[in-house]
Order: structure tokens, then C-alpha cells, then sequence
């Protein structure tokens, strides 16, 4: 497990895809936006936007397309032959893309402070920890489900776009839903990356103990709930089933 880590780390800092949505898109935001929005109070709201989106775009969005390419090239096949668990494999795509975002959410950090006066916290940046490392392990699982259920690149990109763009916009990674509608404030509560989002800004400007732990136990149970989705329809090829438990291995 241990090797198919490694590679995939590595793996990470040569694909074209995972060096813009993951490094290159989020100091743009940060940047662009907080010049923008030359504010003290949104700049600690923008960090954690900033690091959420990060989260989103790089687990949830280029995991898709590594998983496809992987199945599509005959690799799965090969870690199938070596009896390589399904959960194994996930695991250890989890863990690269928890460490690369470990190291951009750390930048993105120092950067906010350097640039725009943003002054985290001990606890909160052992919170904000806590929230990259299960943020990081639910939008993998995501992004597995994803890749699982597309056939083809045109495919991925489509089903992508709808299971992230919905969250980001039902969340309040940019701005407040204080306004909302009230079916929009129930959708946010319906989907992971709001949670987050919730636990990041508790992270970065604090909040009440009770919503810390309310938003935790969701962002947890709905890790959980993706994980065990995304083992149930992994395919080792592309003519495979996209649902395992409906037939034996």
C-alpha cells in the first residue's frame, strides 16, 4: 500500500489537472479576491473559502479523471492481480491527497496572514487540521464515486460539474445565506462540502462549541456514507458493473 501511495503522491505534481484546480486556482483566488475585497473581517471568511474550494476542486474534481485514466490504461487490472483490497487503493489515494492538500492549505495560510492581516489561532489551526484531514478523505470518496460511475472523459467532466458546482453555490464558502431562500438554506445542509465550509470558518474565526461539533459529526457521517459508496460501485475495468454488491467478484 505503501508504494501505490508514494506513487500517487508523486503522480500528483506531474498531471497537469491537479497543479491548476489544487495550487494554481486557489492562490488565484485568494489573491484576486482579497485585493478585491480589501476587508479584514472577509479576508478570514476568504481562507476559508479559499481552503474548502481547494478541497473541492482537487479531490472532488481531479480524482475523476485519474480514476477513469487508470481503469481506462489497464492499471486497475494489475492492482486487481496483485490482490490489492478496494479499500486499500482508496485509502491510499485518500492519504496522497490529504498530504498535497496538508502542504497548499499551509501556504494558503501563510499567506493570508503575510498578505491580508489573517491571525489564526493555535486551536484553530489544530481545528482547521482536524477539517483538511476529513474534507480531504469524504471529497476523495467523492471523487472515487464519480469516476466510478463515468464511462468516458465527457462523461466525468459532466457529472463532475454536477455534484461540485451545486455545492459550492449551496454554501457559504464566498458569502452568506443569510438571505437565501429557505429551500436553498435546506439544500445546504443536504451535502458535505457545507459542513466544511461551516468547519473551516469555525477554524479560521471561531464559533460556538455546539455548531463545531454539530458540523464535525456531519462532515463525519457523510465521509463515511461516500466511502462506502464509492467500495461498492469501484470497477476494475471499463466493462465492469458500476455497482459491486449487486454480483460476486
Amino acid at each position: 500500500m505503501f508504494a501505490v501511495f508514494r506513487t500517487l503522491l508523486i503522480g500528483q505534481f506531474r498531471d497537469a489537472h491537479t497543479l491548476f484546480w489544487t495550487i494554481l486556482l486557489p492562490f488565484a483566488l485568494l489573491i484576486g479576491l482579497g485585493l478585491y475585497f480589501d476587508e479584514p473581517v472577509y479576508a478570514e471568511r476568504l481562507l476559508a473559502g479559499v481552503v474548502a474550494v481547494n478541497i473541492l476542486f482537487g479531490p472532488g474534481m481531479v480524482t475523476p479523471f485519474q480514476v477513469m485514466t487508470l481503469r481506462n490504461r489497464g492499471v486497475f487490472k494489475l492492482l486487481r492481480a496483485a490482490s490489492l483490497p478496494t479499500s486499500a487503493f482508496i485509502a491510499a489515494s485518500a492519504l496522497a491527497r490529504t498530504a498535497l492538500s496538508l502542504v497548499v492549505g499551509a501556504c494558503l495560510v501563510a499567506a493570508s496572514a503575510v498578505g491580508f492581516g489573517v491571525k489564526p489561532t493555535i486551536p484553530g489551526l489544530a481545528l482547521m487540521l482536524f477539517a483538511l484531514l476529513l474534507g480531504s478523505v469524504c471529497f476523495t470518496a467523492v471523487g472515487f464515486i464519480t469516476g466510478n460511475l463515468a464511462r468516458n472523459e465527457s462523461d466525468t467532466s459532466m457529472i463532475s460539474n454536477l455534484v461540485c458546482l451545486p455545492m459550492l453555490f449551496a454554501s457559504e464558502a464566498f458569502y452568506s445565506l443569510e438571505h437565501a431562500p429557505q429551500w436553498v438554506k435546506i439544500a445546504s445542509l443536504l451535502h458535505p462540502f457545507s459542513h466544511f465550509v461551516d468547519l473551516l470558518s469555525a477554524a479560521v474565526h471561531g464559533s460556538r462549541q455546539a455548531d463545531t461539533w454539530t458540523s464535525a459529526a456531519a462532515l463525519a457521517g457523510f465521509t463515511a456514507v461516500c466511502l462506502a459508496v464509492a467500495a461498492a460501485t469501484f470497477r476494475w475495468d471499463q466493462e465492469g458493473v458500476r455497482f459491486r454488491f449487486l454480483v460476486k467478484d
